[in-house]
């Protein structure tokens, strides 16, 4: 399948959202700003205050230092627990990942707002410490802390290394284990020598895209971390927020991005791939080395885990029915009081709408982007093909504080006003990425003879595709479309600063969360949390009923 010109649109769309935006955010960093005012004075002033300034080395090590031991922390929870799901587990390996990952789809503003919870002065965590008399009065040094801001990151980072480590233990081949095993090794040595080697380089990008998603996070740090929490996030925000000087706060944007383009660098080189694994899953149900007693642990763990991530959630479900105004535990009493304000706050159904009109336009216009550009890359056979993906994705791994003030620059460029429209389009230059590819990885799993004999009997382009690749594509265009609806109506780090006096339903919360605390923001959460786990029960019950049809 060829295309005349095919490689225009794909140029266009990456010198406008992706490498334009970059090159704003490196120009601005040169420039100065006096009174608020930007003076096309280009210098290296806000590089050599930078320098010279220990607080920003101290926000430095602090930021990197958050991620990278909250990164530790989870990897010591998902690594085994990906090791008990993809080796271990005979039946209902597809339900227990699921409960794992579920927690991604839920609010991000949900979940840091319940450890608040969890952790405030009148929280769950210090009413169970002076109940049992560990304590004798509640105590304030668990919220507000980098403790607090540890602990969030290492909650968030899980399900991200879990699903990235957990496909690199399923396709380790039985005969592997065996013959290990025959060799006379021990579990130990068969870690060391044969699970560590294969998983590390997975374990590496999961552990590598955690990082980034939590270095960029100012919204954790903002809510639960005080002054000792505070991290360049926050300090970039900001800058292009109160402070007002936007040239400063892209000179440590672009500081940041490099100091973790180096670590993860590191990282990644520390975790080369060894060996090589063919094929799809193993052939083995549940690893025969697996014996009963670390079967029940492996269980125990689990659930442990899963104890862990849901709990929080459940937490906020229940104090949206406590009576009192403030968030105390124990509970009042029980209420739907909560529930029935929803209904006459006109600002919050106002918000509401707001996010759905985004949301519908950013997946339908990300989704036939997407699709464009995937067939496009995938067929028309575009020089450098492995550059335009690795350029697509990095919108992707771009901090989400560093992607935000990218996108007001690139809005601002072209005289884009605060509001739907610009949100739409910051919110589009990570949403068509996972798209587009969602869709190349599916596409490179179609044999090409398919679409070669459609042409050969004498469909045409367009033919083939609506009746021979369309029908083959279409779950994974449903699944993205999902998967982008999710990122759309839960994203804050970049509709923050674009939206300027017109927040979607998360913006609203936030402002909430920030500037005084509503019991009713409880009720959105669980809302918020029955329409997500309501989705993906229907998404995953249509998926198992199309299997349950196709034919052994």
């Amino acid at each position: 399948m060829k295309f005349s010109f095919a490689s225009v649109p794909v140029v266009a769309w990456l010198f406008l959202i992706v490498f334009l935006p970059n090159l704003l955010l490196i120009g601005t960093s040169f420039l100065k700003s006096s009174a608020g005012v930007i003076l096309f004075e280009p210098s290296l002033a806000n590089y050599a205050r930078i320098w010279n300034s220990a607080g920003f080395w101290a926000l430095l090590w602090r930021t990197l230092s958050f991620s990278f031991i909250a990164c530790v922390f989870a990897t010591m929870i998902a690594y085994p627990l990906a090791f008990y799901v993809g080796r271990v587990v005979g039946r209902n390996k597809a339900l227990l990942t699921m409960l794992v990952v579920i927690p991604l789809w839920i609010s991000l503003l949900m979940r840091i707002f319940a450890w608040r919870v969890i952790l405030g002065q009148s929280g769950v965590l210090n009413a169970a410490l002076v109940t049992s008399g560990i304590l004798d009065a509640p105590s304030e040094a668990f919220l507000y802390s980098p403790t607090a801001v540890v602990i969030v990151f290492a909650y968030i980072s899980v399900p991200f290394i879990f699903i990235s480590t957990m496909g690199a233990f399923e396709k380790i081949p039985r005969d592997l284990f065996e013959a290990s095993e025959d060799s006379g090794a021990t579990a130990f040595q068969t870690f060391v020598h044969l699970v560590w080697p294969l998983t590390r380089r997975n374990l590496a990008i999961g552990f590598s895209l955690a990082f980034l998603v939590t270095v960029g996070d100012f919204v954790t740090p903002a809510m639960i971390g005080g002054i000792d929490g505070t991290t360049l996030g926050v300090v970039v925000s900001t800058q292009f927020g109160f402070a007002n000087n936007w040239p400063y706060g892209a000179a440590v944007a672009v500081a940041l991005m490099l100091s973790v383009a180096l670590l993860l660098g590191v990282i990644l080189a520390l975790c080369p791939a060894r060996g090589v694994m063919v094929g799809g899953e193993s052939d083995q149900a549940a690893s025969s080395a697996a014996t009963r007693f670390g079967r029940r642990l492996g269980a125990a763990g689990f659930v442990a885990a899963i104890a862990y991530l849901y709990a929080p959630l459940a937490i906020i479900v229940l104090f949206s029915f406590n009576s009192a105004n403030l968030q105390v535990f124990p509970l009042q009493g029980l209420t739907l009081h909560w529930y029935h304000e929803l209904l006459q706050d006109q600002s919050l159904i106002e918000a509401a709408r707001r996010s759905v009109v985004v949301a519908a336009c950013v997946v339908s216009v990300s989704v036939v982007v997407g699709t464009a550009f995937a067939l496009i890359v995938h067929y028309a056979r575009l020089k450098g093909a492995r550059f335009y993906e690795m350029a697509f994705a990095l919108p992707i791994a771009t901090p989400g504080v560093v992607l935000g003030i990218e996108m007001v620059l690139g809005t601002e460029l072209f005289g884009i006003p605060s509001g739907i429209t610009r949100i739409v389009v910051g919110q589009m230059s990570f949403v068509m990425p996972v798209t587009l590819l969602l869709l190349l990885v599916r596409l490179r799993r179609i044999d090409p003879s398919l679409m070669e004999a459609s042409l050969d009997l004498g469909a045409n382009r367009w033919q083939s595709f609506a009746h021979v690749l369309f029908p083959m594509i279409r779950g994974t265009i449903l699944a993205s479309a999902f998967l982008g609806l999710t990122l759309s109506a839960d994203d804050v780090m970049v509709t923050l600063f674009l939206s300027g006096g017109s927040p979607t339903l998360p913006i609203w919360v936030f402002n909430q969360m920030r500037f005084g605390f509503t019991p009713s923001v409880n009720a959105v959460f669980s809302l918020l949390l029955v329409a997500c786990l309501l989705a993906v029960t229907v998404a995953s019950w249509r998926n198992a009923s199309k299997r349950a049809r196709v034919p052994n």
